[in-house]
């Protein structure tokens, strides 16, 4: 995986868990001393905002990562971090799947239960990526480029 490609994963992920949390705790914990506001705090539509434009970037990022490092260490039979990248994999389709369907659904109920079930799936997601191991690999994961190297030699 090349360096720009994990910042980018990196910075998408932290901005979309941060904004994330952000948005819960103001919507679901704070009162506004505003009678007449629906808001729990000011700050509320502008963490949401943040939240929804990095989400594209996180899921592109992820797509990434699946493809030259994920998928590379499943097939490779790479043992190491393996039980947090599991979960990473797992929780990934129905967390992205989630975030959008609660932007889509009509009905309040609906909407209600996709953003628990998406907070649900976010909050091991953001700790198995917080633990999963980093800087162990080589740089511009060499052996996948080594294989491609090989491949390609005439």
């Amino acid at each position: 995986m090349k360096r720009w490609e994990a910042w980018t994963n990196h910075l998408a992920i932290a901005a979309v868990s941060l904004s994330g949390l952000a948005y819960g705790v103001m919507k679901y914990l704070m009162t506004n001393p505003d009678p007449d506001s629906r808001l729990g705090h000011p700050w509320q539509p502008w963490a949401l905002r943040i939240h929804v434009l990095a989400a594209p970037v996180a899921v592109f990022g992820l797509g990434l990562i699946f493809r030259r490092h994920a998928l590379a260490r499943f097939l490779g039979g790479d043992r190491e971090g393996r039980r947090s990248g599991r979960v990473l994999t797992t929780f990934a389709i129905p967390l992205g799947l989630s975030g959008y369907l609660v932007q889509a659904l009509a009905g309040e109920a609906a909407r209600r239960w996709t953003g628990w079930a998406h907070a649900a799936l976010a909050l091991p997601f953001a700790a198995a990526y917080l633990f999963h191991p980093r800087g162990s690999r080589l740089p511009n994961d060499a052996p996948e480029a080594a294989s491609h190297a090989e491949r390609d030699a005439p």
